[in-house]
């Protein structure tokens, strides 16, 4: 080849790559349109009902004090009061970038798991396909949260229920990166026992999820794994179920949640728990894709578009038959994992779970078929991948699936300004509250707000559940709220 020729070829290299960097940049703007309104919108979260309560329980009887007492008389989920307590260490204003900074944390984390993955490829735009796909899962998992004002932008919901998210991922991402290294692996496993006990005690449904994903990972290394690392990995994951383990066994115990358990008809033997958590997991994907078909569809061919077009199998002969074996696993894998997460309202309720649980299921479930998206990009690579004007298409479909985010922007605008307006009229309530406190008053009637998306508001019954909680708050006798 004459060096013209070469340079000609270099030149038309250049070419052929540039279209599809353009495509990855301009969807992964496109996505985050969206996604900056979802996380301006957090800033505008305020206290409501039971954050009142937490946050009076700090204020009432401190760190330590309220911690044993709120473990002992009111609920066993202790790591969800840790939280509360640190947040409030930051003072009031502190819990309005508290979902706006999970939400990046979730994406940031599922950005550098996505990069760990796609390095076992050949791919020249790792990095673009990377932010474009966390874009992706951001936009599609807060889109469709199970009611979004408890799961995301509330506190007690959130803590719950969302938080554990990012923090699940980050132990994958622990164990995934540091199987293979020569680090020192005592101090390592310590860590993960102490973030898994921590995570694990934020909410029951959270900590079965976890399990499910641990225990699956074991048996998995156990009986699949066999490389040099696969003792080092095996340590790793057990730190993980045992500090999970045991962070079960300390709400398990909890005289809180025997008081709890009191007023609720619980399942009588395991067949039930079981048949009723399958029933509910079978229940939610079943509507869940049934009703939100056309986001779920858009989500899961942009993951087969992208695989098709940009990840390309680097020295790793994939057969057709383990793909499709992958993708039954995958589907296998999500519905357990969906049946741990109902799992304890089958058990403590015998009934299907409240939807800020199923934001847990959501996640999960966005996550399954994104992965089956992923595994049907790489059969349809075998199969066409040698026809370029099929590859070229692609990308523009990507192109034209991106679009898609920009048609929830009147109803992003609309929440944003609903959380906007909300949140003046609180902060207006605050200010008066604090004047009359100010004013040496102790019983306070204060301005009424409606409540909005099953999160209950102050009445002018003063000893109402939220009413109590307010008045600890703010350390008062009594607070009513009255229509102005």
């Amino acid at each position: 080849m004459t060096m013209n020729e070469k340079i000609q070829t270099h030149q038309k290299d250049n070419r052929d790559q540039r279209l599809p960097a353009v495509i990855l940049i301009a969807g992964s703007i496109l996505f985050l349109i969206p996604n900056i309104f979802f996380v301006i919108q957090g800033f505008s979260i305020r206290y409501w009902a039971d954050d009142y309560c937490f946050s009076g329980f700090l204020k009432e009887h401190g760190f330590i004090h309220g911690l044993i007492e709120f473990y002992s008389t009111t609920s066993n989920r202790f790591s969800a009061f840790m939280f509360t307590g640190f947040s409030e260490f930051f003072g009031e204003n502190a819990i309005r970038v508290i979902p706006s900074l999970i939400i990046i944390a979730f994406g940031f984390i599922t950005y550098k798991i996505l990069g760990e993955l796609l390095s076992k490829f050949h791919s020249k735009q790792t990095k673009i396909i990377s932010i474009l796909s966390s874009q992706i899962l951001i936009f599609f998992v807060l889109l469709l949260a199970p009611n979004i004002h408890q799961s995301i932008y509330w506190r007690a919901g959130l803590t719950h229920y969302f938080l554990p998210i990012p923090i699940l991922l980050y132990l994958i991402l622990m164990i995934f990166s540091q199987r293979k290294t020569e680090d020192k692996i005592l101090k390592k496993g310590i860590f993960l026992f102490l973030v898994s006990f921590f995570s694990a005690g934020l909410s029951e449904s959270y900590a079965a999820l976890q399990a499910g994903s641990f225990g699956i990972a074991l048996l998995f290394v156990l009986f699949f794994d066999k490389n040099s690392h696969r003792k080092r990995g095996i340590y790793l994951i057990g730190s993980t179920l045992m500090g999970t383990a045991v962070a079960m066994g300390v709400m398990i115990v909890s005289p809180g949640n025997a008081l709890r358990l009191d007023t609720l008809q619980q399942s009588s033997n395991l067949f039930s728990i079981l048949s009723i958590s399958t029933l509910s997991a079978i229940n939610f994907i079943v509507f869940s894709i049934r009703g939100l078909w056309l986001p779920f569809g858009i989500m899961f061919g942009l993951l087969v578009l992208i695989t098709y077009c940009f990840v390309r199998p680097s020295g790793l002969k994939i057969q057709s038959i383990n793909l499709l074996v992958t993708f039954f696993f995958i589907a296998l894998v999500t519905l357990m994992l969906i049946i741990c997460i109902c799992a304890p309202t089958a058990y403590g309720m015998m009934a299907y779970p409240e939807e800020r649980v199923l934001m847990l299921a959501q996640v999960v479930l966005i996550c399954g078929i994104s992965l089956e998206g992923a595994v049907f990009g790489l059969l349809f690579q075998k199969l066409l991948y040698i026809y370029q004007p099929i590859r070229v298409a692609g990308l523009f479909l990507i192109l034209i699936f991106c679009m898609y985010p920009l048609s929830t922007l009147d109803v992003r605008q609309s929440n944003l300004r609903f959380y906007q307006n909300r949140a003046a009229l609180w902060d207006k309530r605050n200010t008066e509250i604090n004047d009359q406190i100010k004013m040496k008053k102790n019983d306070l009637f204060v301005l009424a707000l409606d409540s909005f998306a099953e999160i209950a508001e102050l009445r002018d019954d003063s000893g109402y559940w939220v009413n109590q909680c307010a008045a600890k708050y703010y350390q008062v006798e009594s607070i009513s709220a009255v229509e102005e």
